[in-house]
């Protein structure tokens, strides 16, 4: 289960999902995607940063499958605060 609160969709949680799990360009690693969360295929590279030598894992498989989701909106504070003045 997974949940995420933003402000700003696109700019937010849109970015993360592209940029960080599946874009490895973003983190300076050309283009791997995240262990736990990417769209792996079978066919990836994940690097372990360690020192002095790094790790790196090849033919990752998926790890996390997703069954479902939505995007579900709250509403912002003015709102909430014009909801609360309708009962005045």
């Amino acid at each position: 289960m997974f949940i995420a609160v933003n402000a700003h969709l696109d700019r937010q949680f849109e970015f993360v999902k592209s940029q960080w799990f599946n874009d490895g360009y973003f983190t300076g690693l050309d283009v791997e995607k995240d262990l736990l969360t990417g769209d792996n295929d079978g066919s990836g590279v994940f690097t372990i940063p360690q020192h002095p030598v790094r790790r790196r894992l090849h033919g990752v498989e998926r790890f996390v499958t997703t069954r479902g989701g939505a995007y579900c909106f709250l509403p912002s504070l003015s709102a909430l605060r014009w909801l609360a003045d309708l009962g005045s």
